[in-house]
């Protein structure tokens, strides 16, 4: 089965995503001079808008592929919890949450003169988080993702009851993925995977020499470790492990997000019968099309084909 065919049996698979659901605010302006009260611009506000963040950006990612999404977390019974739900509806994402507390939201606050570029000069957050949340898991669902941003949705005994009720379970957690052992499969970022370690690495070729002794500590399947503007490495058991280059253009747009788009390809992938490999070069090819775009994106059917259309063009990837 090639990547094409992946691409064709994703739609309609069923997904569960577990973990802390954000309310992402981004609020633009440009700026004309500076104030005479701090050395910092002064803004002529243009515009706002809310978008999907933390583990509802995952079920997002999944819906825009045409997946059927539930999430499970929390929200707050405030105006921004409103707000989430409202977004989630949108996308024809089902929610299955507690309400308690405060929503988590982030503001980012984009500038830039009339005639350039905006770029990112603060960000506000709202909410410290919430207690734990165990889902409620029925039958029929392909696969789960565990998308811990560290807000304290996600705990262990969540995760265990997703790992017991589901055919694969995927984890993208901020430095507690020891503390999830036993899934089916991880996708650490350079930092998470440093962390995970407690060594700094440099260097591609120190990664490749650490990852499966990473992967049999936290007895994964596979372990899938995104390496920014180098691409990928996927370890599985008794295989060699794979580098995947990057895919796309080294002018980035913006990069917040393209760790849930990764998760959620490969996951959606892996869903759909691809092999790790297979399931890790779309995902690349995914998060490659993602910081070509502003904000927290998603990527299309699509765009997603033409991709796949590029890589496979390439001579490196000829068969």
């Amino acid at each position: 089965m090639g990547l094409k065919e992946v691409l064709k049996k994703i739609k309609g698979k069923r997904l569960l995503v577990y973990g802390d659901l954000i309310l992402d605010h981004y609020l633009y302006g440009y700026a004309r001079r500076i104030s005479r009260e701090a050395p910092i611009p002064i803004l002529n506000f243009e515009g706002e808008r809310y978008e999907l963040g933390g583990a509802a950006n995952a079920a997002k990612n999944l819906a825009a592929l045409g997946a059927d999404v539930v999430v499970a977390g929390a929200v707050g019974e405030d105006e921004e919890g409103e707000k989430l739900l409202s977004l989630l509806s949108q996308w024809g994402i089902k929610p299955s949450v507690v309400r308690r507390g405060r929503t988590l939201r982030k503001m980012r606050i984009l500038a830039g003169g009339e005639f350039t570029k905006r770029q990112q000069v603060a960000r506000v957050d709202w909410g410290n988080g919430f207690d734990a949340v165990v889902p409620e898991v029925s039958g029929g669902f392909d696969g789960g993702i565990i998308s811990d941003y560290g807000y304290g949705t996600v705990s262990p005994e969540g995760f265990r009851v997703l790992k017991g009720r589901l055919p694969l379970t995927v984890v993208d957690s901020r430095n507690r993925l020891k503390e999830f052992k036993g899934a089916t499969s991880a996708t650490p970022n350079l930092p998470e995977f440093s962390a995970l370690l407690g060594k700094s690495f440099m260097k591609v070729e120190e990664v490749l020499r650490e990852g499966e002794g990473a992967r049999a500590m936290l007895r994964l399947k596979a372990l899938l470790v995104t390496l920014g503007k180098k691409g990928l490495c996927i370890f599985e058991k008794d295989r060699p492990p794979i580098l995947v280059p990057p895919f796309g253009s080294e002018q980035v747009v913006d990069v917040t997000g393209a760790g849930d788009t990764v998760v959620a390809v490969y996951t959606l992938a892996l869903s759909a019968g691809a092999s790790f490999s297979q399931a890790a070069t779309l995902a690349n090819i995914a998060g490659g099309i993602s910081v070509m775009k502003e904000g927290a994106s998603t990527v299309t059917p699509e765009e997603l084909l033409e991709g796949i259309e590029k890589w496979e063009s390439l001579p490196e990837n000829r068969r």
